[in-house]
């Protein structure tokens, strides 16, 4: 009111102003319209000179300078948020998920065998039960490993590039034979290849899947151990595991699961035929190697109660490997709202 009265009396080309700025105001948000009428303020302050000659118009210009203080403490109030409305617009944009969830107890690493009678045979698609296929376009497209209810590990070559809506995963279904396999399906979410992966080179040839939903864990289907960050596995037999079959079918009937013993190397003898120290190697007995890319290496780190720990990923050569326990933080950090199982030894993933 104190502004429209002493604008009333100001010059032409203050009304002017104040005729345009109410035609703008009309089809603005109310802050617009605040910040208006504090330009406004502006404007008759600054024409009270020419308003001085009127007696009536001065006394406006005074009432409104004698509470101009008020005038901007209640314009304040108006434009800027309170220490409530802060705090509540804070939660909302950190509100996406939380970090810690809810996860039922369990264990990583354990192969599934039907019966004793099947253990010395050929592995069955359970045997292994974080294995998993990464589809693109409904055609299988490469192999990965269940890590926990809500990641897949894979190579970074695997889905570099790759739009997120194409990829799905499927997992075998739990609480069913070998005979009437089923799948769990999932759609990708989010897919996070490591900042530093080049497509021309082998160094950090790693990737997250981040699944549409968790999944349960059951006899056949449990996720992989992480391997230790400081353990070495110079001289010791790996499982080099991949799906093998038709890439043109999304299908487990035409994909069997296929297994080669490796033996990995010394670090130097590494060094020798690559051009990378972040590498894992392994040698393959004859043309066992000539396996599918993108296949998992995993090792038997507890004979007794048969578990495993995922150690490497197949990095465009079936010898070459990104060695996992070198990205042990990388992983963590990038899948902190995920559920993991622990190692018998109860080390907590």
């Amino acid at each position: 009111m104190y502004t429209l009265l002493a604008c009333g009396r100001a010059s032409s080309a203050a009304a002017t102003s104040a005729w345009s700025c109410s035609n703008y105001f009309v089809v603005n948000e109310m802050r617009v319209q605040l910040i208006c009428f504090a330009v406004l303020e502006i404007l008759c302050i600054g024409c009270a000179t020419e308003a001085a000659v009127q007696p009536a118009a001065a006394a406006s210009v005074h009432v409104l300078v004698d509470r101009g203080e008020d005038f901007v403490q209640w314009l304040a109030k108006i434009l800027l948020p309170t220490a409530a409305q802060r705090e509540a617009v804070t939660a909302r944009s950190t509100q996406v998920e939380p970090l810690e969830r809810e996860c039922t107890a369990c264990r990583c690493g354990l192969i599934y065998t039907l019966d004793s009678q099947h253990a010395s045979r050929a592995p069955s698609r359970h045997h292994y039960p974080w294995l998993a296929m990464v589809l693109l376009a409904g055609d299988f497209h490469c192999a990965g490993s269940l890590i926990s209810d809500l990641y897949v590990l894979t190579a970074g070559h695997c889905v570099e590039g790759v739009p997120t809506e194409l990829i799905q995963v499927h997992l075998l279904e739990p609480n069913r034979s070998a005979s009437d396999a089923q799948v769990l399906e999932r759609q990708a979410t989010h897919v996070t290849v490591h900042e530093l992966y080049k497509p021309y080179s082998f160094d950090h040839d790693i990737a997250l899947i981040r699944l549409d939903r968790p999944v349960s864990f059951e006899q056949r289907l449990r996720p992989v151990c992480l391997p230790s960050a400081s353990a070495s596995y110079e001289g010791e037999w790996a499982k080099l595991t991949s799906w093998s079959g038709p890439r043109q079918s999304a299908a487990f009937g035409m994909q069997s699961l296929k297994e080669v013993d490796v033996l990995i190397l010394s670090q130097s003898e590494c060094r020798r035929t690559s051009s990378t120290n972040n590498l894992l190697c392994a040698n393959c007995l004859e043309d066992a190697c000539s396996v599918d890319s993108d296949g998992s290496l995993h090792v038997l780190f507890d004979e007794l109660l048969g578990q495993h720990q995922l150690v490497g990923l197949v990095s465009k050569a079936p010898d070459r490997y990104t060695p996992v326990n070198q990205y042990l933080r990388w992983i963590k950090a990038n899948t902190a709202n995920a559920c993991y199982c622990m190692d018998l030894a109860g080390e907590d993933y």
